[in-house]
C-alpha cells in the first residue's frame, strides 16, 4: 500500500499482483481497484471482475460490494440484478451499511420469480462467503 499511496503504481501493481497470485485477499481486491479505475495501468473491467470475484469469494466486504455494482451496471460482465442483489446481501452481512440499502430497492424492482431467485442466491452467497 505504501508504493500505491506514495503514487509508485507500477511498483504497487508488481506486489499487488505477487501477493494476490497468493490468495492475499486485500492484494487482490487493491489489484481489482487498479483495473478498476485504470490507476497507473490500462483500464480493465474483465480483470478488475476476475480480481474482484476471488477477493469477494474470500468474504472480503469491499469486493463484495463492487462486484454487486459491476452486476448491477453490467461493467465488465453481463448486468444481472439477482447477482446484484446476492452479492450486495452479503456485503451487507459482512458490514457494509449502504447494500443493505441498495439490496432492499434492487428487490423492489424485481418480478416475483427473479425475486425467489434473488432470495435463493442471497442465502446461498450468504452461507458460502460471510466473514466467519
Amino acid at each position: 500500500m505504501t508504493a500505491y499511496e506514495q503514487g509508485n503504481f507500477q511498483r504497487a501493481y508488481k506486489q499487488f499482483t505477487q501477493l494476490a497470485l497468493q490468495n492475499n485477499t486485500e492484494a487482490q481486491y487493491n489489484l481489482a481497484f487498479m483495473y478498476f479505475s485504470g490507476e497507473g495501468i490500462p483500464q480493465d473491467d474483465e480483470k478488475a471482475v476476475s480480481w474482484f470475484k476471488q477477493a469477494a469469494k474470500s468474504a472480503h466486504a469491499g469486493a463484495q460490494d463492487t462486484l454487486a455494482y459491476l452486476y448491477l451496471h453490467g461493467r465488465g460482465l453481463d448486468a444481472d440484478r439477482i447477482q446484484a442483489y446476492a452479492w450486495y446481501s452479503v456485503a451487507a452481512e459482512n458490514g457494509i451499511f449502504l447494500a443493505k440499502n441498495i439490496s432492499e430497492s434492487l428487490k423492489k424492482q424485481m418480478n416475483i420469480d427473479e425475486r425467489i431467485q434473488a432470495d435463493i442466491l442471497s442465502k446461498q452467497y450468504i452461507k458460502e462467503y460471510k466473514k466467519k
